[in-house]
Order: structure tokens, then C-alpha cells, then sequence
């Protein structure tokens, strides 16, 4: 659903011409384009033509409501199995998921298969799929880094890391009070941290132990802090504090969540 389909929606329901839409306010021929999406519209203008012909705002956008309202609830459980590394929860999500729901399918495959350590036996074909398909990057535009994080073992090491110093030099454009993004961008960092300690870039691992350091602490994310702690105390080769936070992790009830952490053998 796109705003030039719901006007032209409202338009047949109400019996009226594309020029008697128009009302005056704008002419035919851009209207057309909007109704076929070639135009965009302003929100003065779609208010004053919405105002025209007495069509209130929430008849409007209730499709609009109505048809994300699903996605965006499916969306949340999804990323909150992800964050609390609920294999059980992300397994039945995708026993419920039906054929529409494509991308979510391939998110929580990726899921699934970054927590059981399984991302290498992922095939070259799938792996792209995921890139091209629903993992596009564009960090400019970024609200949150869920996509990057769920993503890091289908990245060429390389290329993740260059998103991770874009992100790095660019700090002051986040909003570090955000704790939805702060949850997100943590989860990229420990993600990418797990993949520095396998590739044996323990340096790196050190830097964005630092950098985590800096960020303020907010309850949302204290468990996250945690768990980079953990991976800095990895690459520190100080054994006792992993071992040390691994136990209270255990007796804080998380034995699922360290199963999906690297130990050292």
C-alpha cells in the first residue's frame, strides 16, 4: 500500500473523476503520477485534498495501520528472540511464519544458523540471496543495526569491517540515549566481536572493547556490556574474569546465551 493507491482507493469509493479528486489543488496530470507512484505528494497537500472531500486522517492511514501493524509485531519478536538468544522462540516464530512472510524466513534461518555456529555451511547461493535480497546496508540511513548484526558471518570479514569503523568514526551522529538502537548496535558489536575471535583479530576485539567502555551505561544494555567484557577479558587471554563472568551468567539463569558464545579450547 503506497500513499497514491490509497487516494486512488478513496477516490473510486467516493465515485469521483481523477480532475474532481484534484479539486483545484493540484493538476490532473501530477495526480496521475501520484497515483501511479511517479509523483510524491506533500503532507500539505494531501491534507488539503484530504480536507476537500471530508476524508479524515484515520480513515485514511488505517489501512496503512492495519497492514504493518502484523509486520512490525512479527519484526519485534523476531529481533528480541535474537537478543536473548532464543533458539526455541526464533524455531517456533518460523514454524508459524506462512510463504508471505520470505524475508522474516530468511532472517531467522540466518538467525538460527549464526547461534548454532552452523554460518560456514551455509551455500554461496543463499548466502547472497541474503545480501542482495533483504541485508542491504545503507549506514547513513540507519535507525537501528539489526540487519549488520544478524548478518556478520555472511560478510567478507573485510568488508564488515569496514562498516564497523564507518560506525566507529561516526559516532557522534548516533543517538547514544536511543535504547532501541543502543540494543541493536551492541548486538552487532558482540556479534563482530565473536568474529574477530575467530578470525584472530584480537586487536579489534580491544578496540570495541574501548569504545563500548565510552558508551553511557543504561539498563538496556548493561547485560550487553557483559558480554563485551567477556570477549575483551577472550582476547586479553585473561581465562579467570571469562571464567569468572561465564559462571555468573550461568547462575543468572542464561545457559542458552553462553552456548552461542566462543570459548577458548
Amino acid at each position: 500500500m503506497t500513499i497514491g493507491h490509497q487516494l486512488k482507493k478513496m477516490r473510486q469509493l467516493l465515485n469521483l473523476s481523477q480532475s474532481q479528486m484534484c479539486a483545484g489543488i493540484i493538476s490532473e496530470s501530477f495526480y496521475s503520477k501520484i497515483e501511479h507512484d511517479k509523483n510524491e505528494l506533500s503532507i500539505n497537500k494531501l491534507l488539503a485534498l484530504l480536507n476537500a472531500h471530508n476524508i479524515s486522517l484515520y480513515d485514511f492511514f488505517e489501512e496503512f495501520d492495519e497492514e504493518n501493524l502484523s509486520k512490525i509485531k512479527l519484526e519485534k519478536q523476531v529481533y528480541t528472540a535474537f537478543n536473548n538468544r532464543n533458539i526455541n522462540q526464533l524455531r517456533t516464530i518460523k514454524r508459524n511464519l506462512n510463504n508471505k512472510d520470505r524475508i522474516e524466513l530468511l532472517k531467522i534461518n540466518l538467525m538460527l544458523a549464526t547461534l548454532n555456529h552452523q554460518v560456514y555451511e551455509i551455500p554461496e547461493k543463499f548466502k547472497k540471496e541474503i545480501i542482495n535480497g533483504c541485508q542491504k546496508v545503507d549506514l547513513q540511513n540507519e535507525k537501528n543495526f539489526w540487519n549488520l548484526a544478524i548478518s556478520t558471518y555472511v560478510y567478507n570479514f573485510n568488508e564488515l569491517s569496514a562498516f564497523i569503523d564507518y560506525i566507529l568514526d561516526n559516532v557522534t551522529e548516533l543517538d547514544l540515549t536511543n535504547d532501541d538502537m543502543l540494543v541493536s548496535l551492541l548486538n552487532l558489536i558482540i556479534n563482530y566481536m565473536d568474529r574477530c575471535f575467530r578470525e584472530n583479530s584480537l586487536n579489534r576485539i580491544q578496540i570495541l572493547g574501548a569504545f563500548v567502555k565510552q558508551i553511557p551505561d543504561s539498563f538496556a544494555i548493561s547485560f550487553h556490556k557483559l558480554i563485551v567484557k567477556y570477549y575483551v577479558a577472550l582476547a586479553d587471554n585473561d581465562i579467570a574474569l571469562a571464567n569468572q563472568i561465564e559462571n555468573l551468567l550461568n547462575k543468572s539463569g542464561y545457559q542458552s546465551y553462553i552456548k552461542t558464545l566462543s570459548v577458548v579450547e
